[in-house]
């Protein structure tokens, strides 16, 4: 199976320039997809790794599992101050991964954790280390919400369900068809900490170290919700100002 890798080296095409990054490469990996005659499955090669996505020979699958179906263009910037444009990207919500179009190929970035960050419009994306539970991590991207001693993020994540429910005690029912289901979570991390997860009010008071009353007022009079995007953001702007003041 034919595979390619990208290293950062000083490379010139299509107009961008890549440039070598120190000792810690940013690998791009080409994405092929083929197809298993036996099975009709649906196997993307990433980096020399087959993984099987799903069946498209006996189910549909609804829905997407992009933020945007089309590859728009961004900026993209690494931990070591190198600025790449002209690029167009994508990103996979269920795959967790950043994707650009690279010589009419689909490339994913195989060390994100090189990335300062991904800009899309006025949106912006890192790749950071995020609590999965007590003294368990993971990583993955994340949208900026708000940035400043406390940084607000938005995590989105999605699995890929099927449609199959039990009548009774019967069995059987459901269009079997596959479908995406999304989720959003807020997070929050102080300077180069972990993410941690913002579940509601109370928990919000119990992440930052100072200004509790302050918050907690500022949080009722303003009838702030957690789980509201523009609410979440005003929140994380006024505790910024609490810290600078």
């Amino acid at each position: 199976m034919k595979r390619l890798i990208w290293i950062f080296s000083v490379l010139f095409f299509s107009g961008v320039v890549y440039s070598q990054v120190a000792n810690n490469e940013l690998i791009f990996s080409r994405t092929f997809n083929i197809t298993n005659m036996q099975s009709d499955a649906v196997i993307e090669i990433i980096d020399g790794v087959s993984t099987v996505r799903y069946s498209q020979h006996e189910h549909l699958v609804k829905g997407s599992p992009y933020l945007n179906e089309e590859f728009l263009f961004g900026v993209m910037s690494t931990v070591e101050a190198v600025r790449i444009e002209g690029l167009k990207y994508r990103y996979d919500i269920y795959a967790d991964e950043m994707q650009f179009i690279l010589n009419n190929d689909t490339a994913s970035i195989t060390k994100p954790l090189t990335l300062r960050s991904v800009e899309l419009g006025d949106q912006r994306f890192i790749y950071d280390v995020y609590e999965t539970g007590v003294d368990m991590v993971a990583a993955g991207y994340f949208e900026v919400i708000e940035e400043g001693k406390l940084t607000g993020l938005l995590r989105r994540e999605m699995e890929l369900k099927q449609d199959i429910y039990t009548q009774h005690y019967g069995g059987g029912g459901g269009t079997k068809d596959f479908y995406y289901k999304d989720s959003e979570f807020h997070y929050v991390k102080f300077n180069k900490g972990v993410a941690r997860k913002v579940t509601n009010k109370k928990n919000f008071l119990e992440l930052i170290p100072y200004h509790k009353n302050e918050v907690k007022s500022f949080i009722k009079s303003e009838k702030i919700s957690i789980k509201n995007p523009k609410d979440f953001k005003k929140l994380i702007s006024y505790y910024n100002t609490l810290l600078e003041g």
